[in-house]
């Protein structure tokens, strides 16, 4: 680890920056981002989203970090291949709803228009028989008459294509909506496999855990973490040692007089800082 800050630059696993003016969460996002410019730090391991920022009153999903933990060790839970295939089988369904609305408004201005043009060539083929029962001329009768039919008929197809049309969409919206419930089904199965998984990584790693919290300065008594309730903080930080962490962990306010210590007490390269 590389740390550039106010003119001068720290170097090694154990770095103490509480002296110097940089927030916690900040040079905890640094650490992780390859495009930081003031801090060079290996690639982060799954880890470090719970445990990269420890300090006291943090937020603590034990089973969540344990579960990350387990895996940067090389765990693997029995349930991980069924979350692996849910995972691309909920990815691989992408519902796409129609213009329902569009298709309703279409079939419904055709049916108006047909409906219009009816009434107007009866109108107008009753014009032309009382004219010709008056021996009257019906050449302009007889023309519009025609071109009402011609219109008519076009309406007409018009009106079975939005039909046809609308009865599509609704079976696509009908395909669409057995998608997502399909795809919520399969949201909610591997929810279920992932709370089984950390349920696992949490009897797996029971015993280092308790170990973990045995090596800590402080009064906490070790404990499995199904039933640990002590300070998130003392959980974070056994779960920090138990993680095989690459990037730099932030410790803001923690048990250790030094950095040096507080490396060799996590197994873990430290940043001390201060709020």
């Amino acid at each position: 680890m590389r740390v550039r800050v106010a003119g001068e630059e720290r170097v090694g696993q154990a770095v103490d920056l509480r002296s110097a003016a940089v927030e916690p969460g900040q040079l905890s996002t640094a650490l992780a981002d390859p495009s930081a410019e003031w801090i060079d730090a290996p690639a982060p391991t799954p880890p470090h989203d719970a445990v990269g920022l420890l300090q006291p009153g943090m937020e603590l999903d034990l089973r969540t970090a344990l579960a990350a933990a387990g895996r940067s060790l090389g765990l693997v839970a029995p349930q991980a291949a069924e979350i692996t295939r849910l995972d691309r089988e909920i990815a691989s369904i992408e519902p796409n709803s129609p213009d329902l609305r569009a298709a309703r408004h279409r079939a419904a201005e055709a049916g108006a228009d047909v409906a219009a043009l009816e009434e107007q060539v009866a109108r107008t083929s009753g014009r032309l028989a009382a004219r010709r029962e008056a021996d009257l001329p019906t050449e302009a009768v007889q023309a519009k008459l025609d071109d009402l039919t011609r219109k008519l008929t076009e309406a007409e197809t018009e009106q079975i294509a939005a039909q046809e049309a609308l009865e599509q969409a609704e079976a696509a919206a009908q395909a669409a909506r057995d998608a997502r419930a399909r795809r919520l089904s399969l949201v909610d199965r591997r929810e279920n496999r992932r709370r089984e998984a950390r349920a696992w990584f949490l009897d797996a790693l029971a015993e280092p855990f308790e170990r973990a919290l045995a090596s800590l300065p402080g009064d906490v008594a070790p404990t499995p973490p199904v039933g640990f309730d002590g300070p998130t903080l003392t959980g974070a930080l056994a779960v920090a040692r138990i993680a095989d962490l690459s990037t730099p962990v932030v410790l803001v306010d923690g048990p250790f007089q030094t950095a040096v210590e507080a490396r060799a007490a996590l197994d873990a390269p430290v940043v001390l800082a201060s709020v």
